[in-house]
């Protein structure tokens, strides 16, 4: 990654949640260095206390752009790296993984000693006319071992820079893949950049199964951490979805929905649109990423409970999820308190 200090101190708990305890190694260009060094020093260890194998650095170039930076850390991954490493993922700060298994299974299937260049592309179709065929930041970009030893010496990282506009990461890292290799872009099911504005309740109530998420405190605001807890309970469990009755939909870590018309009028098989538009008066597509979509469900058809709240103690997990109510027209808040045990 490359970012700031505060950014980064802000993003302890959310890097936490998929980074502690692994033997993945987090190196992240801190562009603010030269003015605050002691206190990344400092976070630096707060995150070493957590788990974290994490290695903050200086820039390489004072005159470089994040964008830049951002690929320029890879060289000092690959110095770090051992036979043991197979595959390089350059991250936004607020790249968040639900659970680091599915990735790693995923990135498993591929071969390492071949030149491989794999992520996801924007959603918004608005995105792909405007930046084109690439792995887009957010989602990631993961090199294959043997392309990020081809590309991550400084040498060749230094062209790649003077080859590209500085302050696009992800056409830094696309052109320097295509330029200098002969890899392609592998596009794996499952990442999302989430070029999505406002209301993802849609995607998060449809029994999608993302590597990652994104945008999640900027674009949207959802409180992934706390969502994503279920993963510590059951694994490969967050957003699997169970039906109660004939009106009821649990979306595990994310809400509890209440069609008052009941399930059978609604297409579970299809997402519910309930994002804004990114390019304005453009006609947004979005179907050859999230699939054929259905129509939104107003509030007076539903009842929606939005978790705030995950425990786990030993063998039990305590969710919360709340409805807020009206209160100018006296309607009370409602919570639904749901306990898994093993």
């Amino acid at each position: 990654m490359a970012t700031t200090y505060n950014r980064l101190l802000d993003s302890l708990p959310s890097i936490g949640h998929w980074c502690s305890g692994r033997e993945s190694k987090l190196f992240v260009v801190v562009e603010d260095w030269f003015d605050r060094r002691e206190d990344v020093l400092e976070l630096q260890g707060t995150y070493r206390k957590s788990g974290i194998q994490a290695f903050f650095i200086e820039p390489f170039d004072r005159t470089h752009s994040t964008s830049q930076s951002h690929f320029m850390v890879l060289t000092r991954m690959v110095e770090e790296s051992g036979p043991e490493t197979e595959w390089f993922g350059l991250l936004d700060d607020d790249t968040f993984y639900p659970h680091l298994a599915p990735l790693s299974d995923a990135l498993g299937a591929f071969d390492h000693t071949q030149d491989m260049y794999v992520g996801g592309l924007a959603e918004d179709f608005g995105s792909i006319q405007n930046f084109g065929i690439m792995a887009y930041g957010g989602a990631g970009a993961y090199l294959s071992a043997a392309l990020a030893k081809k590309l991550g010496t400084v040498d060749q990282a230094v062209q790649c820079l003077q080859e590209s506009p500085p302050n696009l990461g992800d056409i830094i890292i696309r052109d320097c893949v295509y330029h200098h290799s002969r890899a392609r872009m592998t596009v794996l099911p499952g990442f999302y950049q989430h070029d999505l504005l406002g209301d993802l309740r849609g995607f998060f109530e449809s029994g999608v199964d993302p590597l990652n998420l994104h945008h999640w405190k900027s674009w949207y605001h959802a409180p992934v951490v706390e969502m994503a807890t279920a993963t510590k309970f059951c694994g490969n469990c967050f957003l699997q979805r169970w039906r109660f009755g004939n009106d009821t939909i649990l979306s595990n870590g994310y809400s509890v929905s209440v069609y008052s018309e009941g399930l059978d009028t609604i297409d579970l098989s299809k997402m519910e649109h309930t994002w804004g538009k990114l390019y304005g008066d453009q006609d947004p597509r979005y179907d050859y990423i999230l699939g054929s979509l259905r129509d939104m469900v107003s509030e007076d058809r539903r009842k929606t409970y939005y978790l705030k709240d995950t425990e786990i103690s030993g063998d039990t997990m305590r969710q919360l999820y709340l409805r807020k109510g009206d209160h100018r027209s006296g309607e009370l808040d409602e919570v639904v308190e749901l306990i898994w045990r093993k």
